[in-house]
């Protein structure tokens, strides 16, 4: 290809998702402190993350990169809602809150439109009242979870966790490919797409539970919430979607999670949560820590066409962070990446929708649209694996 990607780091799990606060306030030790220099390295990721979201939405160039991927979205009636949706990631201010009447704190920017309808339920655990989510919570727990726990043993010890109290130089020069702390303390995320090659199944088997629901652009993993812990109270302000959290291995009580005042135990039965609610979770055992398949998935309101649009959407957003800013996207570890920058991968698609593509199985002759440019070396905080890093462009997890 020509040319190198190197990394710059953003926000772990806080992200201009959900609000303006400085992320350290949210990352606490066990004794309720943070230190300043966690404060000015959080604090610098979080103004990376919104720069690299707007260089996207603000380029005329990667609308036009959407265009060709979506023909028809400027003009068709199917797509009348999602352009909304795009004219909001245009020109609402990043980082801005909208409180809703129900309850629900939605980030101005990234509200799809026509969700507020009486006729879409909106609670803190919407999957009685949806089939699609009925099938899929009950896929989740007989075709999902038996094999993530049969597979979870062989990664746990192929990819140990991170130290929660290491400093946070040491975590982020580790995030490459492995777990990433985030969020709050005690809390880690793996990416689905970092563990598939301990956990091929299971990741096969989630993306036949979603169907047309999924997964969605953003969290696809698996957490671990350390005990004796307590996360943030948070929203992650994306009214379009969803979140599934499907127990691997959790205690048998004192573990659970919040949504709107409404407690829902994580020991055996997947959840499906609406989690615009402001919502949190927590493991109050005394020595055994919680693990979760965690995956979000699209609100069953949306049209199929909607759903896809997203999808393409963000697909074509992570390909412009790679292709035009030369930075690694969310949620791909670099083995993953380097396979598909050395086959030519990264120009395809599907490789950005397509939690299961394995870049080293093709061999694509695609250039990107501005693949004859003279590419520029980006600059990084941290040494490089393998050429790439990861930028963490995320809001707060489960």
């Amino acid at each position: 290809m020509g040319w190198t990607i190197t990394s710059l780091l953003m926000l772990p799990a806080c992200a201009c998702a959900f609000s303006t606060t400085p992320y350290a306030q949210c990352w606490n030790s066990p004794s309720g402190t943070s230190s300043a220099t966690n404060e000015n390295v959080y604090w610098n990721q979080y103004s990376a993350s919104q720069q690299i979201d707007q260089a996207a939405y603000g380029s005329s160039l990667f609308w036009k990169q959407v265009g060709e991927a979506i023909p028809g979205w400027s003009t068709s009636s199917k797509y009348e809602r999602f352009r909304g949706f795009c004219n909001n990631l245009r020109t609402e201010t990043p980082g801005k809150d909208v409180f809703d009447s129900n309850g629900q704190q939605l980030l101005a920017q990234y509200v799809f439109p026509g969700l507020d309808h009486e006729s879409v339920v909106r609670k803190a655990y919407p999957a009685d009242d949806y089939r699609e989510l009925r099938q899929l919570r009950d896929k989740l727990q007989r075709s999902v979870r038996p094999i993530a726990q049969r597979e979870f043993s062989e990664l746990i010890e192929a990819r140990p966790l991170v130290g929660d109290d290491d400093e946070l130089e040491v975590a982020i020069d580790n995030d490459g490919n492995t777990w990433q702390r985030a969020a709050w303390y005690g809390w880690q995320y793996l990416s689905l797409r970092g563990a598939k090659r301990w956990m091929p199944k299971t990741s096969v088997a989630l993306q036949n539970a979603m169907k047309t629901l999924g997964p969605a652009h953003r969290f696809v993993g698996l957490t671990r919430q350390k005990h004796n812990c307590t996360g943030v109270v948070h929203s992650d302000g994306r009214n379009y979607m969803l979140s599934t959290l499907t127990p691997v291995l959790a205690p048998k009580e004192g573990c659970g999670i919040v949504v709107d005042g409404v407690d829902a135990a994580i020991v055996d039965d997947p959840i499906i949560l609406d989690n615009t609610f402001r919502h949190h979770v927590y493991n109050n055992h005394a020595t055994m820590d919680r693990f979760c398949l965690m995956s979000e998935c699209y609100h069953p309101a949306l049209t199929f066409p909607e759903r896809d649009a997203i999808a393409t959407l963000f697909a074509v957003k992570d390909r412009f962070t790679v292709e035009e800013l030369q930075l690694a996207p969310w949620g791909y570890d670099d083995d993953d990446l380097a396979a598909a920058l050395k086959t030519g991968a990264v120009h395809d698609l599907d490789y950005w929708k397509d939690v299961n593509y394995n870049p080293r199985n093709v061999q694509l002759d695609i250039k990107s649209s501005s693949s004859n440019k003279k590419r520029k070396k980006a600059t990084s905080g941290r040494k490089p694996a393998k050429g790439f890093g990861q930028a963490d462009n995320r809001s707060k997890p489960r």
